[in-house]
């Protein structure tokens, strides 16, 4: 057996001793730990044909391995007489152009055979994924992509500069400068078909540049109030939107007891916050010690903006939310665990501008356990087997991919242990669903309103603590594993399509590993 392989064995074998010890403290269910079993042996089938669990899309040499597995859709064989391809000039200039699509070829990028063979039958804007290649013709850095996305193309121009246009659409930029992300910026307010080829169809021999004048002056033109910072990496962008008015925001906090977290997530709020007006509501969820009671009355006096909502009934989290929330002034709500603290102080100010769009349903923050590692990062459909949270216990500064941790980008769901949605998403939902006492409430109203035509926003410019226990695991209670295992085989059966596709997760990478390239064409 080759080192590779012992060392992936290894560890997997520490991952799982990690788990039950760690999460369970040595006291698995059963249900649970045949879970585990199982993916752990497939990820072990994965290491004896491929001598590892996945793919590092960085490392050039596991990305060309990676290509060997692969079974490629692009047939040079198929022809189509329906699109014209137009190269790089000064100037737009479709003159030569009468197909229906014309194929946008920037300078520097490659088609490979067959590219024609993948585009869909429909679609106003056609996108592919695609790669880089060396003066030695060896590939590598795959751009694998998400399907449409309208706030992570406002970070930086994820789909590319080689994508596939209905003439009559690309004729009004005929004569421009040429400046393919500025045609598709314009696109996608005028479309929402755009379809995503989720294939390697060119090779672009230039990486992402930062184009944040070309951002700042469409958005200007478009008449939307914000402002376009540069991100550290200086490639991509945070639009940073205006709010319009000032509008009441309503911090909605469950809590039973916990005084602890409990005023330390308040006083941060207190102290940080920076937006003038928001109000906040406590759930109280059947607390029972007298120095939680006796916070709640002198909070009250000491703040006009603080109401205390006594819910009785059993732990529920959907319904103890949507009682508060029929409390609730104002035309923005956050969701918002009592064990979290906040570090940005214009965090309000920040969602409020993404909540407020049009078409945006939730806007989600990057969390932190109290040693710095991510919490949170959004949240993969079909992680887990169901749906778990992005670059969950990385470093902070972990090397991510398509800046997903540095720049807004749209994600399937994000959590409600810090979420924001407008009065107007929240009535047209229904609230959260109250069938999903505890898992997954949050999932199922992100992805009711992606349904709706909304899109959920991770912002990870704006950061709290959630001091969620890292050792804590699944309840070992027999009732709590089979309320457990219900709602997950719920969730299972209403998105069964969005567990084997995640349209912000392209499914060319592992539900296990994050960003990292897929072992196999079998179960994820």
């Amino acid at each position: 057996m080759t080192e590779s392989k012992l060392n992936a064995i290894a560890s997997l074998i520490g991952k799982a001793l990690h788990i039950w010890a760690v999460q369970y403290h040595f006291v698995i269910p059963r249900e649970i730990l045949k879970m585990y079993i199982d993916k752990f042996t497939h990820e072990r089938r994965n290491i004896a044909r491929y001598g590892c669990r996945f793919f590092d899309p960085h490392d050039g040499e596991q990305y060309r391995k990676w290509l060997s597995f692969r079974t490629s859709a692009l047939d040079p064989s198929k022809k189509r007489n329906d699109i014209t391809a137009v190269a790089e000039n000064a100037l737009l200039d479709l003159s030569a152009v009468h197909t229906e699509y014309a194929l946008i070829v920037s300078e520097g990028c490659q088609l490979y055979p067959g590219y024609a063979s993948v585009l869909p039958e429909e679609g106003d804007v056609i996108y592919f994924d695609h790669d880089r290649t060396d003066d030695a013709g060896q590939r590598f850095e795959p751009v694998l992509k998400p399907d449409f996305s309208y706030n992570t193309l406002r970070s930086f121009n994820y789909i590319g500069r080689c994508f596939a246009v209905k003439t009559e659409l690309l004729r009004q930029f005929e004569g421009e400068p040429w400046n393919p992300y500025r045609w598709v910026l314009q696109l996608s307010d005028q479309t929402k078909k755009i379809t995503h080829v989720s294939e390697i169809v060119y090779a672009d021999q230039k990486s992402f540049a930062c184009e944040a004048e070309t951002l700042r002056e469409y958005l200007s033109q478009s008449n939307t109030r914000a402002a376009v910072r540069v991100n550290a990496d200086q490639i991509s962008c945070t639009v940073e939107y205006e709010t319009q008015g000032n509008p009441l925001i309503s911090i909605i906090i469950p809590t039973k007891d916990g005084l602890d977290v409990l005023r330390t997530c308040v006083d941060s709020i207190f102290r940080k916050t920076v937006w003038p007006r928001y109000e906040i509501i406590i759930a109280d969820n059947n607390s029972e010690k007298q120095e939680t009671l006796d916070y709640f009355r002198a909070l009250k006096e000491a703040h006009d903006n603080v109401q205390v909502v006594r819910v009785d009934a059993p732990f529920n989290f959907s319904y103890i939310n949507n009682r508060a929330a029929e409390y609730a002034n104002g035309e923005y709500f956050v969701l918002l665990n009592n064990d979290t603290e906040v570090i940005s102080p214009d965090w309000l100010d920040q969602m409020a501008g993404y909540a407020q769009r049009y078409n945006v349903g939730t806007v989600g923050v990057k969390l932190y356990y109290e040693d710095g590692t991510i919490q949170h990062g959004g949240v993969i459909i079909g992680k887990g087997g169901a749906a778990a949270h992005r670059w969950y216990r990385c470093e902070k500064d972990v090397r991510d991919y398509l800046f997903t941790l540095s720049a807004p980008n749209d994600v399937g769901c994000v959590t409600a242990a810090c979420m924001m949605t407008s009065r107007k998403c929240w009535q047209e939902m229904n609230g959260l669903n109250e069938e999903l006492a505890v898992q997954y409430n949050d999932v199922d109203y992100g992805l009711r309103l992606l349904k709706a035509g909304y899109f959920n926003v991770f912002l990870p410019s704006v950061e709290l603590y959630h001091y969620e226990s890292k050792s804590r695991g699944i309840d070992t209670d027999r009732k709590a594993v089979k309320r457990f295992f219900e709602e997950v085989n719920w969730f299972k059966e209403h998105y069964a399509a969005y567990i084997i596709h995640d349209p912000f997760y392209n499914d060319g990478f592992d539900k296990s590993y994050d960003y990292m390239l897929i072992a196999s064409s079998g179960r994820n």
